[in-house]
């Protein structure tokens, strides 16, 4: 498989989120800021300063467009170094259903809007 192939498995959209996460099994873990890149049903890609663990589980509280906060358990699977800090990307791991629903209602809304924007 080329470097350049994508593989995941739902698309990521370019969305305007807040996203705070704390290490999962450390306690009173800081609170990380982080930049949100893109985002999918499936996972999340985003900048952030500091150094974070490749493998590690984090909690994140993602506050999206409706103005509501999902909680979520995120599994950090990729880090690109960058000179200002990271790029990272990770997937979700036991989102609840319900949650999962809200960012694909997006998802389709982004399809839809993108389709017609051709006419």
């Amino acid at each position: 498989m080329s470097e350049n192939t994508e593989r995941r498995r739902t698309r990521r959209m370019d969305l305007d989120v807040r996203v705070e996460m704390t290490r999962a099994d450390k306690e009173n873990s800081e609170t990380i800021p982080v930049e949100t890149l893109d985002i999918s049903r499936a996972g999340i890609g985003f900048f952030c300063e500091k150094e974070l663990v490749n493998g590690a589980i984090y909690r994140a509280d993602i506050r999206i467009w409706t103005g509501d906060t999902i909680s979520a358990f995120i599994n950090l699977v990729r880090v690109s170094r960058q000179e200002n800090g990271n790029i990272y990307g990770g997937v979700f791991i036991g989102m609840p259903e319900s949650d999962w629903c809200r960012i694909g209602v997006y998802e389709t809304y982004k399809e839809y809007d993108e389709a017609h924007e051709k006419d």
